[in-house]
């Protein structure tokens, strides 16, 4: 059985991956915010090597908006959940739809 600091220390390092607020953490994970902010204080107190993010941005390279032809119609769009949305014109290569997902 793992011991509480084990399973928080797991706990604070999958939220430094999601880029995420404490709060937002710790309603996705049903953990009491109070109870994470303490071990969040705790485990930033202890010279913890940083976690490196397994998710991100990537650079992605676009037409400029004066190339894109004015009547072309939307060949694809992606809606997230936090409502932000990208609409994609033009031949789609399935890399560089991944990376706007991944």
């Amino acid at each position: 059985m793992k011991t509480e600091t084990k399973k928080m220390r797991e706990l604070y390092d999958q939220w430094q991956t999601q880029g995420i607020s404490k709060q937002a953490f710790c309603n996705r994970n049903g953990i009491g915010y109070h109870k994470f902010n303490y071990w969040v204080k705790k485990f930033r107190g202890k010279n913890v090597a940083p976690v490196e993010p397994t998710r991100g941005f990537s650079q992605i390279p676009v037409q400029q908006p004066d190339l894109i032809e004015q009547n072309q119609q939307v060949l694809a769009a992606i809606t997230f959940p936090s409502g932000a949305r990208i609409e994609l014109f033009g031949s789609l290569d399935a890399s560089f739809i991944k990376k706007l997902i991944l």
